[in-house]
């Protein structure tokens, strides 16, 4: 095996994973994986590393992971219920169909099991003044081409973090946590914009009518305001596998007495 060397991102996935305190023995896919490095880091006795890219062949057979070939616009092709782990880094804004994608992991996760879903994080203060002045955010700097089609670079359709979370939270998979794996040096000039930023976020969000949509809202409005998302380079989102589905558990919840 070469000399795997992880980005900083598979650096923090790797101590989000190392964190969560999941079981000796179980088993873990990663999806893009890449050359492989994570999963190399992944592999550890009882743990069964499993990772599936479009194109297997940049992956490093000698990793201890098994490689397979597939398309994450696709079914995947593994059985219901799993994997206690999914980690897919900076995959997602590549998908023409992402709500089937997020239903595709839901499947294959165990009841209870966790995803680590990374992605361009285009609404940090910085991507949105950018997006102000130019009509593109950060990372997506500029038209996907309409002439040459090229799955592993583009980003297709980057998410901002209310949409991810509506992707991931209408699937049953509810997030847990929220990290970033750098903070943006642009950003920090304009954290004079925070407290207006907040306030008015606040007040568009609080138009809801549906009261548990609203109650979600402001917990919306508070995660797009942590250091993470505000000023982060990237998003990074920590979500557990829950049954009943994210809306029968808020019906749920909701019931009288």
């Amino acid at each position: 095996m070469e000399n795997l060397r992880m980005s900083r991102l598979e650096r923090k996935v790797l101590s989000l994973f190392e964190g969560l305190g999941l079981p000796v023995q179980g088993r873990v896919l990663e999806l893009a994986p890449g050359r492989g490095a994570l999963s190399a880091a992944l592999v550890r006795p009882g743990l069964e590393v499993d990772a599936l890219d479009i194109h297997p062949e940049h992956f490093d057979p000698g990793c201890g992971a098994r490689i397979l070939q597939g398309d994450l616009d696709e079914p995947l092709p593994f059985r219901d219920e799993t994997y206690d782990l999914v980690i897919c880094c900076e995959g997602i804004e590549h998908l023409e169909h992402q709500y089937g994608f997020a239903r595709e992991l839901a499947r294959v996760l165990k009841t209870g099991g966790r995803l680590i879903l990374t992605t361009p994080n285009i609404a940090n203060i910085a991507s949105r003044l950018r997006f102000l002045l130019t009509g593109f955010f950060a990372l997506a700097v500029r038209p996907s081409s309409e002439f040459e089609h090229d799955r592993t670079i583009e980003h297709i359709y980057p998410l901002t973090f209310w949409q991810l979370r509506h992707i991931l939270h209408t699937n049953g998979l509810l997030i847990e946590r929220i990290a970033t794996d750098h903070i943006r040096k642009s950003c920090l000039p304009l954290a004079v914009l925070y407290p207006l930023s907040y306030l008015l976020t606040l007040k568009a969000l609080a138009t809801e009518r549906e009261p548990r949509q609203r109650r979600a809202n402001f917990q919306i409005a508070s995660q797009m305001h942590s250091a993470a998302l505000f000023f982060g380079r990237t998003q990074i989102i920590v979500a557990r596998k829950e049954v009943p589905t994210y809306q029968a558990q808020l019906l749920s919840q909701n019931q009288p007495g």
